[in-house]
């Protein structure tokens, strides 16, 4: 009897609680009907369903629309379920740490490159700061990967996944590497991760997919990616250079790395570039390596040297490796080219952005360095050799702090414009204003604001509304002009003197490599203003910081002072630039280049046999279909650090690898190409992982 009296009890206690949710919210016309359902057992056994149910009246009122949830497509269910992952899989550093040893770099040095790369340990390059062959790192070790996935704990419920029915070892997961399209190296750095993963559970899969540039530049941007291969070559000759893209910079905003690792590298970042002495900066960067290590938030891959070709109808072109590609005006071609005033590059990556002060990328930097021109600019081959450009000369106080540059006059931009001092200026002030970390005026912002302080935001509010707009138009409109002012009085121009003058917060030693690529680009004040940029004004400046390049208004327009002009792009497909007549310096020897993107190898490689190229984008894999067509060569002297005079090639055995492929005579070769190989790379692909994908 006592349960007959409790199950009434329940069942008066539901009533109320029904009623009471006749009051919530419900469609306008309708009427709301509550069931609740008790199921009770009697001391027979016989299981009873009672049901109780309640009618409301309707009631006017509006219905709150259910919250869209968006999902990632390359996540699967966005979920830990076996036909996913969540958004934070690669926080848990066991996940990291897993892929790492489940990369194999035997296959992608000897398969894809040939022999022709190293296993990169550190980021910083050999001979610079950092560099250290001693240093931790990881390598292919199946059981180490297994381990470490029987560690993590992706369902952060305090129990690790090897003794966890609901973890990721027992799960599995599904997700999506992507690549650029073309980019066939890294497709294939995917597939060997692919493959591997695998084979270490056969419930983890990687699916892999190419995406056009633009589009993959954008979810990069836009945190989307959840593990990627990123490059980087490097902007100046130097191991500062390297350790922050990857970590507080570029590709460290994408990655969403969390903020308390992000502060562990920046103080040594900042330690580092402060130092003058090297060995103090290596003592410095040892501990990033250690870091870098312990946490992994990248695998470096390999560090390649150069295996490049041209037609042999080409002339004066300078192989700088720290050109974002090639520079134009040098270049001449022979009467053997089927259109000696037209050269042809075919690439597989499209321009960004024409905006010098947003481009950050090589396909962008490659129009950037034809068009536009810098203060100082590399002297041919040499990395760390400069001459003048658009200045005629320049001075430098006793403390390395006060550069005053003396610039060049006579000089028109494309548009008609004359160039002055004021354009310098204001080209200057005009980046490190627009800054943000997807740009490269950290590279800017640093020298004159102080080290570590890689962003205008940092001297507002600490960095608090750094790529972030909207935050930073909160901040006190005195503070913002303070801030834009301190700009203006670093870099002063003088119009009747001729001058501009650089005062930065310390002496910097790389200043004028920092100020020689496309980032240090003049612009033409008077035609930015007119075409929607930056007003010049302190009060203004805020509103472009943090530019985007689908809203930047110089994305697709360009006005220079080069040696060559842009006369159109057309996305997708092709870029064309034509010879200035109006040149300041020695003309272009060509009228027209075209660089056309053609993503498929196959297409390339029947346009370079028919002469229709005169360089093309080769992936290292493909190296043995191009290399029979190579007639002669010319080989990376390191002890000079220059390339050597021309060999003739009478042979090619493709059965060997490397510069044991190409016999040397003194025969001359009837084979079109010519090859430039062994010289040390200025570049390296790095594995990343999103923290937050988002």
């Amino acid at each position: 009897m006592s349960r007959k009296l409790n199950i009434v009890i329940s069942l008066l206690i539901l009533a109320s609680i029904a009623l009471t949710a006749c009051g919530t919210t419900a469609t306008p016309g309708t009427v709301k009907e509550t069931v609740v359902v008790v199921e009770t057992k009697v001391v027979e056994g016989e299981t009873v369903v009672q049901e109780v149910v309640i009618t409301a009246t309707p009631e006017p009122v509006s219905e709150t629309p259910a919250e869209e949830v968006s999902l990632n497509p390359y996540l699967g269910s966005n979920k830990l379920d076996g036909n996913g992952i969540p958004p934070t899989f690669f926080d848990d550093v066991h996940i990291r740490k897993a892929f790492a040893y489940c990369f194999d770099w035997t296959i992608l040095i000897d398969e894809v490159y040939q022999t022709e790369a190293v296993q990169s340990k550190v980021l910083s390059l050999t001979g610079m700061p950092g560099f250290d062959p001693e240093a931790p790192f990881y390598s292919f070790d199946l059981e180490k990967c297994a381990e470490e996935f029987k560690l993590a704990d992706v369902d952060k419920d305090g129990v690790a996944a090897g003794e966890d029915p609901d973890d990721v070892w027992e799960m599995g997961f599904r997700v999506q590497m992507l690549y650029n399209t073309g980019n066939t190296t890294r497709q294939i750095v995917a597939e060997i991760l692919q493959g591997n993963l695998a084979e270490v559970n056969e419930k983890f899969v990687v699916e892999i997919l190419g995406l056009p540039w633009p589009s993959y530049l954008a979810s990069q941007r836009a945190h989307k990616i959840p593990i990627m291969t990123a490059g980087w070559l490097e902007d100046i000759h130097d191991a500062h250079n390297w350790y922050q893209p990857y970590t507080t910079g570029t590709y460290g905003a994408r990655q969403n790395m969390p903020a308390d690792m992000k502060a562990q590298f920046k103080t040594l970042l900042d330690q580092g570039v402060a130092l003058v002495d090297p060995a103090q900066r290596h003592e410095v960067y040892k501990q990033f390596n250690q870091l870098y290590y312990e946490n992994v938030p990248g695998v470096p891959l390999v560090l390649a040297t150069s295996h490049g070709y041209e037609q042999k109808w080409v002339e004066g072109r300078i192989n700088n490796p720290i050109f974002s590609d090639t520079y134009y005006r040098t270049i001449s071609k022979t009467a053997a080219s089927p259109d000696p005033t037209t050269f042809t590059d075919l690439t597989i990556g499209d321009a960004d952005t024409f905006d010098p002060a947003l481009a950050y990328d090589t396909s962008s930097g490659n129009i950037l360095q034809n068009v536009y021109e810098t203060l100082v600019f590399y002297d041919g081959e040499a990395t760390d050799k400069f001459v003048p450009q658009l200045a005629e000369g320049w001075t430098v106080s006793d403390d390395g702090t006060v550069w005053t540059f003396n610039i060049r006059q006579g000089v028109k931009f494309h548009a008609g414009g004359d160039l002055s001092a004021s354009d310098v200026a204001y080209s200057f002030q005009r980046g490190i204003l627009q800054g943000g970390y997807s740009s490269p005026q950290w590279l800017l912002a640093e020298p004159f604001l102080g080290v570590g302080m890689d962003d205008i935001t940092m001297i507002i509010d600490e960095g608090a509304s750094a790529d972030d707009r909207e935050t930073l138009l909160a901040n006190d409109p005195a503070v913002l002009k303070a801030a834009c002012e301190t700009v203006q009085s670093k870099i002063v121009a003088d119009d009747a003197a001729g001058t501009v003058t650089f005062t930065l917060a310390q002496a910097w030693g790389p200043f004028l490599p920092t100020i020689a690529n496309g980032w240090g680009s003049i612009m033409d004040k008077e035609w930015v203003i007119e075409n929607g940029g930056w007003d010049g004004s302190c009060d203004t400046w805020q509103n472009t910081y943090g530019m985007t390049s689908a809203e930047d208004p110089f994305s697709q327009i360009a006005n220079g002072t080069g040696a060559f002009k842009l006369d159109h792009w057309t996305q997708g497909e092709e870029i064309v630039l034509v010879k200035n007549e109006n040149y300041w310096g020695e003309p272009a020897k060509l009228d027209r280049v075209v660089i056309k993107i053609v993503p498929e190898f196959g297409t390339r490689f029947a346009m370079l046999q028919a002469g229709e190229a005169d360089t093309i984008d080769v992936p290292v894999e493909m190296r043995v279909q191009v290399d029979p067509m190579v007639g002669e060569m010319r080989v990376y002297d390191t002890a000079n650090s220059t390339y050597g005079s021309i060999q003739n090639v009478c042979e090619v055995n493709t059965d060997l690898l490397g510069l044991e492929r190409f016999t040397a005579c003194d025969t001359p070769s009837d084979q079109p190409l010519r090859l430039y190989i062994g010289r040390p790379g200025l570049s390296q692909d790095v594995i990343l992982f999103n923290f937050l994908i988002e």
